[in-house]
């Protein structure tokens, strides 16, 4: 009789998500720079055709499997399997359909800085950490978002309950010319077993999120991670040069963890000048502080901090 997954032992989990991510990789985190990127995605329509040419693209793309993925306002994250070659051709088709869908949408976008970087994922853990980074992209830079609410990524369907009771009907079923008005193109007959809920490309379709699930101990090992791995989170943040990976609560705990090792009091309050003054270094280049954050947490004038970190 086979045993309950649930019933398993830690270790006997362990081994489990370990196995399936030697037989599935290898993996890798594509992302563009949003630094250097005018922003792409400034509608809930801009969005919509990012998802249908990520969907696109990834569904012609059978040697590849994408385990999550964000789409921001001037960039994105992609945590991908398979040979390295392919998933650069993947994203090489993503960016040839967003080009090609754009002049479209009436705006003018300058594609030249819309250039991948693409980084290996090389353990289990690393590869727990960059899913979870990903998923908590938009949550950090938007308060209006929790890591599974999130429309337009990846997250927003991991460990839901709630997807099984989803109507979802195929991607050919809809009129013809409604096909090829949501995929910018008259060739839309290799789309036709594609998912759609909404008009709106349905993720599982076309995004692995099963195995991306599987890395995974259980739910409450994904979900305790989304808020309990700064350390790892600002490694990340460092390779792939992003400015803010933590929202101001983490960043605050992280702050009060610090002071109490270090000069053994509970709170910023009780700091003094000197102190506040050798935080904020200790936060700006460990954690990537804002002057921003540091101003709120620290309570230091901004014509000092922005002296420090101009």
């Amino acid at each position: 009789m086979k045993k309950d997954f649930s019933a398993l032992s830690f270790s006997e989990k362990e081994r489990i998500c370990e196995s399936i991510f030697i037989a599935n990789g290898p993996y890798w985190h594509i992302y563009t720079d949003g630094t250097r990127m005018q922003n792409i995605f400034c509608s809930e329509e801009d969005f919509a055709t990012g998802m249908w040419a990520l969907a696109a693209s990834l569904h012609l793309s059978k040697e590849v499997r994408a385990l999550t993925f964000e789409l921001m306002t001037n960039h994105i994250h992609l945590i991908i399997a398979g040979q390295r070659g392919y998933c650069i051709k993947a994203f090489d088709l993503f960016s040839a359909r967003l080009k090609m869908a754009f002049p479209k949408r009436q705006r003018t976008i300058d594609w030249s800085q819309f250039k991948m970087d693409i980084l290996p994922i090389e353990s289990l853990q690393a590869l727990r950490n960059e899913i979870i980074y990903t998923n908590r992209n938009a949550f950090v830079a938007n308060p209006a978002y929790t890591p599974d609410s999130y429309p337009w990524g990846g997250g927003c369907v991991y460990f839901s309950p709630w997807l099984k009771h989803l109507i979802t009907s195929p991607f050919g079923g809809l009129p013809i010319l409604t096909q090829r008005a949501l995929l910018h193109t008259r060739e839309i007959s290799p789309y036709a077993d594609l998912r759609v809920i909404s008009l709106m490309p349905f993720i599982p379709s076309f995004c692995d999120i099963k195995l991306g699930e599987s890395m995974f101990r259980d739910a409450r090992s994904y979900f305790n991670s989304l808020t309990r791995n700064a350390e790892a989170f600002s490694q990340i943040a460092s390779k792939l040069k992003d400015t803010i990976f933590l929202t101001d609560e983490e960043l605050y705990s992280v702050i009060c963890s610090h002071i109490s090792k270090e000069y053994s009091v509970k709170t910023p309050a009780q700091l003094t000048a000197q102190q506040k003054i050798d935080t904020a270094r200790h936060m700006h280049f460990g954690y990537n502080a804002t002057n921003q954050q540091l101003r709120r947490m620290l309570r230091l004038d901004m014509a000092v901090l922005e002296e420090m970190f101009p």
